[in-house]
């Protein structure tokens, strides 16, 4: 099995902290708004769990907004909105890195199952796992994936090596 090392698809002349601002702003903007996302999926779906064990309480009253309170008690319409731009960031945030990244899968992986396992353990509905917590999951393995490898070209600057020298190196064995 061949791995490819990281950023391989970048020009051999460039050094490891040349990236560019644009890679990381578009996928630093991405992480936001799945962030973003993530909290109103997470609201919606502990409203609706609160909705439902609450007695006294006539649910037209709980799954109306508030005014100015969209992140607070956000309505149906805006979980569906959520829910697909959410997954639109996620699916290119990681198509677009998966050449780069050959750990992804595992990365995602290890958080989701920690994450789900954190679920489990606090007692948490299913709904509020995969509503609630699998989106924070996600987002916290896109950060770890872009700041590793922010970090790793940061090393590799540090040390004075440049792509094309890793790869000579490695053609003389």
């Amino acid at each position: 099995m061949h791995l490819l090392p990281c950023c391989s698809h970048r020009n051999p002349t460039e050094t490891w902290g040349d990236v560019g601002p644009c890679g990381w702003v578009s996928e630093t903007v991405e992480i936001i708004i799945g962030a973003a996302c993530s909290v109103l999926t997470w609201r919606f779906t502990i409203q609706s769990e609160n909705s439902l064990q609450a007695e006294s309480l006539n649910q037209e009253q709980l799954l109306e907004p508030s005014p100015g309170g969209l992140f607070l008690r956000p309505s149906p319409e805006l979980m569906l909105c959520s829910c697909l731009i959410f997954g639109c960031c996620v699916s290119s945030f990681v198509h677009r890195r998966q050449e780069e990244d050959t750990l992804q899968f595992f990365v995602y992986a290890v958080y989701l199952a920690a994450a789900i396992t954190a679920g489990y353990g606090l007692g948490a509905s299913t709904n509020l796992i995969l509503l609630g917590y699998v989106p924070w999951a996600m987002c916290f393995a896109m950060a770890s994936s872009l700041s590793g490898h922010a970090l790793y070209r940061w090393s590799r600057l540090e040390g004075g090596l440049r792509l094309g020298d890793e790869e000579k190196a490695r053609s003389r064995w």
